[in-house]
């Protein structure tokens, strides 16, 4: 059992470095793409940024952390320390290599004050949502209705006349992709809640 526990440790551990690590390496702007020289890949690398950045991919590491861990109590524990995992992997690796100022971690407390008031509780609806009751589903469905909203509430679909070519570019299709991810992970909570009611009609009674 612990060994077993151990292992699922070890995913979210691996999720929660890669989510640090690629939420920084997007963020690296040059002098190039800032003079215009390198537009289109400053736009694909700003799409990608809103992305491996939004909410909704923080928010889902936590998620994610307590569906693997399943039980409760680990759930909620997990849940808590991979979204501040993921923050110290993303400042503390700024730091050491330049690419962030030193003192980052102090100017960004309120991330991790986010990270532990919000960790537990969404790791909960993450072990939730392995449920295959109406909970379970409504669980599934909180990242996929995060994906849907938050480029409305981040205004990812307009742009202003003084945007960058870049911001245009990126701005919209950062908010394609998240809301493309969110109706299909909002179409799977559905379907595998109506399978799951299928299913419970047809199995025979014993």
């Amino acid at each position: 059992m612990m060994g077993e526990q151990a292992r699922r440790a070890s995913w979210v551990g691996l999720a929660v470095a890669l989510l640090g690590v690629a939420s920084l390496v997007v963020n690296i702007t040059t002098i190039e793409q800032l003079s215009g020289e390198q537009e289109q890949f400053f736009a694909v690398r700003r799409t990608f940024s809103l992305l491996l950045n939004s909410g909704t991919a923080w928010a889902g590491v936590s998620v994610l952390a307590g569906a693997v861990m399943r039980r409760p109590g680990p759930a909620a524990i997990t849940g808590m320390l991979a979204g501040t995992g993921a923050l110290v992997v993303h400042y503390g690796l700024g730091e050491l290599t330049g690419l962030m100022p030193a003192g980052s971690f102090s100017s960004n407390l309120f991330w991790f004050v986010a990270a532990i008031l919000t960790g537990a509780p969404l790791g909960l609806v993450g072990a939730l949502g392995r449920s295959r009751t109406r909970w379970g589903v409504a669980a599934r469905l909180v990242v996929p209705l995060g994906a849907v909203v938050e480029p409305w509430s981040a205004g990812w679909w307009q742009s202003s006349a003084l945007d960058s070519w870049p911001v245009k570019m990126s701005n919209p299709a950062a908010a394609v992709i998240l809301t493309l991810l969110g109706l299909v992970g909002l179409t799977y909570a559905v379907r595998s809640r109506a399978a799951a009611t299928t299913a419970s009609e047809v199995a025979p009674v014993r």
